[in-house]
């Protein structure tokens, strides 16, 4: 075997809404690496923990068994911890295998990743070349985003400059979907109307440059719709699949090629139902109807806040009346609408939090996802918080997007997180809500899913402050984070 690809585990913890809301996606950077190994004549195995349900037994065994020449992951923040624990686990097994890390954690943080013996390389960026290069032999100098240990005890960490992000997408092969157990994978309940499904992107990078994303630095390149459409083809030939989730930051920037590919769709007469992320000013009425037509049944708008000013702070100025009037083209269109807001930005309040859930409520989407504001490595907003000793912990464990990092001066973290929790209470308990929700019953599959997001949301329950103005306009005294967690 010369590459053993793992998707480390992703755990959640009780009370975060994400812990019952669960998802299991192909992972997607990985199996674009694995597709271009394969291109070049390596032998490839992919290894999801999630979605298989391994232990770490399971992947000490296996390691153990196979020996491969070069084991990869990919990494986002909560993922890290994990995957450090799984490279120590390679190298006692099998001290030969190289260790490669990705991903957007990795990417931000080499020199800490690098500081675990266990680790070898760190690839920055997209991965699918480097890594080729890697494997084929090439001289570690010459390999673009690659982060190693040299020689120089003056400069122990070398980080090659990164090449080019690849400009023609349509030039690399179909993920790797064959390595990995297709009938294991589905969408967050909510986010899917049938199975079997499947993510998919048409872009890379996105036109924001909000604080709190990685991908505000990443150059936007789109796919042909042709090439998607054909690819779309090719998975129902394959694996049948009749829902197609697309995790693009921003679909509907390229607006041209997205309806070429509601137009494929209609022409063709593709069965397929799917559901993308948008912004809300990349819409328009002429545009929403037609990918309606083409099967487009649910969008995610970002909206993050309903406070004027917090959407400045954060790079993200969309007009409020914009955004009321976007949704409304959402929902005239037939296509319904996911609405994801986040407390505890920069500037937040209690009252700027108490706006948001009011907004949200009167927007009335189908789904609305609350989030806890987290500040990932390698974003604009971690960089400012480290700078300014917002960050209460370093301990990426916390970092799940339910548990307020961030200790600022206009609110308490303790207020952050009730308010989350009164969030998801005030929406989701609305008799309103609940009889449209009831009304919409069409299957026993409608009522599982249903049942399964039922509890998830009980266990986000408390009480808000009685007093807004109690943590208002408090000021705190900033906190110096805690020593870097260590893998």
């Amino acid at each position: 075997m010369d590459v053993l690809l793992i998707n480390p585990p992703w755990l959640t913890k009780d009370g975060n809404i994400w812990h019952g809301v669960k998802s299991t996606s192909p992972p997607l950077g990985l199996l674009y690496v694995a597709a271009f190994a394969e291109s070049k004549g390596k032998s490839v195995y992919v290894m999801d923990v999630n979605a298989e349900q391994l232990h770490f037994e399971d992947i000490e065994a296996f390691i153990a068994e196979h020996r491969p020449a070069f084991i990869g992951m990919t990494a986002v923040t909560a993922q890290i911890i994990n995957t450090c624990r799984i490279a120590k686990i390679s190298k006692r097994v099998s001290p030969d295998s190289k260790v490669v890390i990705g991903g957007v954690h990795a990417t931000s943080l080499p020199d800490e990743v690098l500081a675990d013996a266990n680790i070898d390389y760190i690839i920055r960026g997209e991965g699918e070349i480097p890594f080729s290069k890697l494997l084929d032999g090439d001289p570690l100098e010459s390999i673009g985003g690659l982060s190693y240990r040299g020689g120089n005890p003056l400069q122990p960490i070398q980080h090659n400059d990164m090449d080019e992000p690849i400009t023609d997408l349509d030039s690399l092969p179909t993920p790797a979907y064959h390595l990995i157990p297709f009938e294991k994978y589905k969408p967050a309940i909510g986010a899917y109307r049938r199975l079997p499904a499947v993510n998919m992107t048409m872009t890379r990078g996105c036109p924001g440059k909000c604080t709190f994303c990685n991908s505000a630095e990443t150059a936007l390149r789109t796919r042909s719709a042709d090439h998607v459409v054909a690819e779309i083809q090719r998975l129902q030939k394959r694996y049948g699949i009749r829902e197609v989730s697309f995790y693009d930051d921003t679909l509907t920037i390229f607006k041209p090629q997205v309806l070429r590919m509601c137009d494929l769709i209609i022409e063709r007469k593709i069965d397929i139902t799917w559901s993308c992320f948008a912004r809300t000013d990349c819409v328009s009425p002429s545009l929403l109807k037609k990918m309606h037509r083409a099967g487009c049944h649910q969008i995610l708008f970002g909206i993050e806040s309903a406070d004027p000013e917090i959407l400045e702070t954060i790079r993200k100025p969309i007009d409020i009346e914009q955004t009321r009037s976007a949704v409304r083209m959402v929902q005239k269109a037939g296509i319904a609408v996911r609405a994801a807001f986040m407390f505890g930005n920069p500037g937040e309040t209690i009252a700027s939090m108490r706006r948001s859930i009011d907004f949200a409520k009167e927007l009335d989407p189908d789904i609305c996802l609350f989030n806890i504001t987290t500040p990932y490595p390698g974003t604009q907003m971690f960089d400012w918080a480290l700078k300014n000793g917002y960050l209460r912990t370093l301990d990426w464990s916390d970092y799940d997007l339910a548990n307020s990092v961030l200790e600022l001066p206009t609110v308490s973290s303790e207020d952050v997180n009730r308010m989350y929790k009164v969030a998801y209470r005030e929406f989701y308990f609305r008799p309103k809500y609940l009889l449209r929700r009831l009304l919409r019953l069409r299957s026993f599959e409608d009522l599982w899913v249903n049942f399964q997001a039922f509890p998830s949301i009980l266990f986000t329950r408390a009480t808000a402050p009685r007093d807004a103005k109690q943590s208002a306009g408090a000021t705190r005294t900033s906190a110096s984070p805690a020593a870097a967690a260590t893998c």
